[in-house]
């Protein structure tokens, strides 16, 4: 390495390195760490925010910051690679990925497409974790979102903070010092973020590990790094300039010399590589533990320092500095395509796993996806990612009159401030250095000569996101109407979709026909999903805790009134007692939060359900914001209640005990996806018991079998359903569980429908022509309406004072078609 590399770009492409090298360690944990995060996106985010605030702040005070030449360089770096995947993504999606999860991916390509996709996961629930066939293929998008967002509204805050920290001078209210006003705001609100995280990953980790406004303090530990280092540096240059001896101590302590410079890199670098194996970020970033990569930036960032020094000559090279290796050429290389292999290796990934089957990738198929990733980056960063970007930076440019461009000193991280995403990598290509030196004043005389520098270009990159997202969203909205029109057809009866009653005793054989004249069981798989009770705004979910209450069934003079209360496996048979109640006259309402069994605190921990575990068939969290809830795994395995859960079942109790309903309708066990045994959780116990002394009668529904896999995926990925069903005793104890748990009220009346959903030794994914799962849990509507006359047997012989005056309409529903075992 020569002196004259180390002095005019080594420190800057140093840095470039580190962001080479956090994004490669992203992509090596995906492929290789089995689900565990490398802490490389935070170390890419604290980077971001240091190249971008310098620059900024500079051409801001210098008047020559102009946003459409700026916001076109930003997104020349971040959006030919991105939509060129995106591209890919899309035509992979609808040629290799089961139909029910089209809509949910097509939503995803769009917002990735416009840095929404954070966003985007967050309202989908999805959780962040190893990849999987189940796994959505965009969601690693989600950094480049929130990087997005920053460079979006940074340059408006500290061209406003500039603006301010003038007005203020010629008011003669204080010196013009834009620098220190930029640095007071950003302290603040990264304070204030970082309290923010602390706080949201213990009420809600999975939207914290999203959210923008958690993420915001490692782009601003970058930020003030970049306001106070330089600054620092300068200042103790001229203490030592000053000449004393006092001065050159106080010089070398403020600004550490060479030897020190290098351990503290070093150490920074530890941290840094080492963060993924000390500590899995997937369940505990951003918040604390996040400060072990952040902190190793940072100290990689002292370490490399721009700006006069103390304590090392100017011409100083550094022999054993983190530098030397930040620099080297295997890591400049690897730094080169980091950006478009960062974009690559996921999707790969996840349809390689996809089309295979596999659930996880073993060493092999990891190598092999990390070799196609690498073939596909360097071809998008040679053919589209740098041509394009040194287009851009040329048309910038050529604006300028020779005379206009300034002599080129040594670089400063502040003069590449804008190279700030992981597309940064491209500029090192070509030409695309010496254009960024002529842009910083370009800008300005384009201004002067009438020319909107920048506009067009940034019209077209903007376009073009723009237009894959509309593309996307309207393909996603056609294909909900087309699901939702199979919906709707779903609620015609069809003899030849008898579901439940195929289990009656003397029925034919309940399973499905495959001969050539049989007719296709229903849901369809792509249809499965969204066969669900639709009333979205009737169930609270997240982290809120406001008690919402629906009423399902009016009547004016209601001959009793019955709550459904709890979560998602509440709500599935909405339907069958949606249908009772209008039959025999009764006002039928629900009291439900997603992920959240009614229950009374002090039974174990999690006994009260938590906003947690469980995937819908896109990966969603089933605690989405339809209709699902994953519901507590109980007192030995679950985590603590969320505090939304504790407070919601507080008002929810209260609200019960006040509106005194003839009945409460609650699931009453709990079945586990892997197999251990059903339990009645004591919480809930707790909770009958609160009611039961109020003198509300409450009904309990045994849990249905849960799956450790998408039923509608397994049967469409298969092409029959009989390889998707699960053994009746891998799930379910011989006999209910809850009539005889301690603590049951005697006046409880107990529900079990085992018989009506299962056969005698298989719970068969299609029954009676009827798919009976819409996801891993959850049963289709479909399949509830045909459990109606079971539920209304069932309830007619154990509360008998629900039907003292007979039906309204016609015949009892519990005697009409589709009656199965009672």
């Amino acid at each position: 390495m020569s002196p004259s590399r180390t002095n005019a770009t080594g420190r800057v492409a140093a840095l470039d390195g580190l962001r080479g090298l956090a994004l490669l360690l992203v992509v090596a944990f995906h492929l290789f760490g089995q689900g565990r995060v490398s802490g490389g996106v935070d170390v890419f985010l604290v980077l971001s925010g240091y190249f971008a605030t310098g620059t900024l702040l500079r051409r801001a005070e210098g008047g020559t910051l102009r946003l459409a030449a700026h916001y076109a360089r930003t997104l020349a770096r971040l959006l030919p690679a991105a939509l060129v995947v995106l591209a890919a993504v899309t035509v992979a999606l609808l040629a290799l990925a089961p139909r029910l999860r089209w809509s949910a991916g097509l939503r995803e390509v769009g917002a990735s497409a416009t840095f929404w996709e954070n966003w985007e996961l967050v309202h989908s629930a999805l959780a962040y974790g190893a990849a999987g066939p189940d796994a959505s293929p965009l969601q690693h998008f989600w950094s480049l979102s929130v990087q997005g967002q920053f460079f979006a509204v940074w340059p408006l805050v500290v061209l406003g903070l500039v603006a301010v920290a003038r007005r203020r001078a010629r008011a003669g209210r204080g010196p013009s010092a834009p620098r220190r006003l930029v640095t007071v705001v950003t302290a603040a609100a990264t304070a204030a973020s970082f309290a923010h995280a602390l706080w949201l990953v213990h009420a809600d980790q999975q939207v914290a590990y999203f959210s923008t406004f958690t993420r915001f303090w490692e782009i601003g530990v970058g930020a003030l790094l970049a306001l106070l280092l330089p600054h620092a540096g300068h200042a103790a240059a001229g203490r030592a300039a000053a000449g004393t001896a006092a001065n050159r101590t106080a010089a070398g302590t403020a600004a550490p010399g060479g030897r020190v410079r290098s351990r503290l890199g070093w150490a920074g670098l530890a941290l840094v590589i080492g963060s993924g194996f000390v500590v899995d970020g997937a369940d505990v970033f951003p918040g604390a533990w996040a400060l072990v990569p952040v902190g190793g930036a940072a100290l990689v960032l002292i370490a490399t320092v721009p700006g006069p020094t103390a304590g090392a000559r100017p011409t100083e090279t550094p022999s054993r500095g983190v530098e030397r290796l930040l620099d080297s050429a295997p890591l400049r290389l690897g730094a080169r395509v980091s950006y478009a292999l960062y974009l690559w290796h996921w999707p790969v990934l996840v349809f390689w796993l996809l089309t295979t089957g596999a659930h996880r990738a073993n060493p092999l198929t990891a190598a092999g996806v990390l070799v196609i990733s690498a073939g596909l980056a360097w071809l998008t960063t040679r053919y589209v990612a740098e041509p394009l970007l040194a287009h851009v930076t040329a048309r910038l440019a050529a604006r300028l009159p020779a005379a206009a461009v300034p002599q080129r000193g040594p670089a400063a991280p502040a003069d590449r401030a804008d190279h700030a995403g992981p597309a940064d990598r491209a500029d090192r290509a070509g030409t695309a250095h010496q254009p960024v030196a002529v842009d910083l004043v370009g800008d300005v005389t384009a201004r002067a000569t009438g020319t909107p520098s920048g506009r067009r270009t940034l019209a077209v990159l903007a376009g073009a996101a723009v237009l894959m997202l509309g593309g996307a969203q309207a393909a996603a909205t056609a294909h909900d109407l087309t699901v939702r029109h199979s919906v709707d057809g779903l609620l015609a009866l069809s003899p030849d979709h008898p579901g439940a009653a195929a289990l009656a005793p003397g029925s034919p054989d309940p399973g499905p026909r495959r001969d050539a004249d049989a007719v296709p069981f229903r849901p369809a798989t792509w249809v499965a999903y969204d066969d669900h009770p639709d009333r979205p705004d009737c169930a609270q979910g997240g982290d809120r805790s406001e008690l919402l209450e629906c009423t399902i069934v009016a009547q004016d003079d209601p001959a009793a009134v019955v709550y459904l209360a709890g979560a998602s496996h509440e709500q599935q048979y909405e339907e069958a007692f949606a249908a009772l109640a209008r039959a025999h006259g009764w006002e039928l309402r629900e009291m439900l939060k997603h992920g959240c069994r009614l229950a009374t605190p002090g039974g174990g921990a999690g006994t009260a359900g938590t906003e947690s575990t469980g995937a819908g068939p896109t990966g969603l969290e089933s605690e989405g914001a339809e209709s699902e809830g994953a519901e507590s795994a109980g007192p030995e395995s679950a985590g603590p209640v969320s505090p939304s859960c504790a407070t919601w079942n507080e008002q929810a109790l209260a609200a019960l005990v006040a509106a005194r309903p003839d009945a409460v309708v609650v699931i009453g066990s709990r079945t586990y996806e892997d197999g251990s045994p059903e339990q009645v959780l004591p919480g809930q116990v707790g909770a009958w018991r609160a009611l039961d002394d109020a003198g509300i009668r409450v009904v309990t529904v045994r849990d249905n079998p849960r799956f450790e896999w998408f039923v509608p995926e397994c049967v469409d990925a298969a092409g029959f359903p009989e390889a998707c069903g699960r053994p009746r005793t891998e799930q379910l104890a011989a006999v209910s569980p809850v009539p005889t748990a301690p603590g049951v009220p005697a006046a409880a009346v107990h529900l079990d429908l085992t018989d009506s959903i299962c056969g005698p030794e298989v719970c068969a994914a299609v029954v009676g022509n009827v798919l009976v799962y819409r996801d891993d849990d959850h049963l289709t509507n479909t399949y509830v309406r045909t459990l109606t006359p079971v539920v209304g047997r069932q309830l007619r012989a154990g509360a008998p004072w629900l039907f003292e005056d007979g039906p309204v309409g016609d015949a009892p529903v519990e005697d009409g078609p589709g009656a199965g075992p009672g």
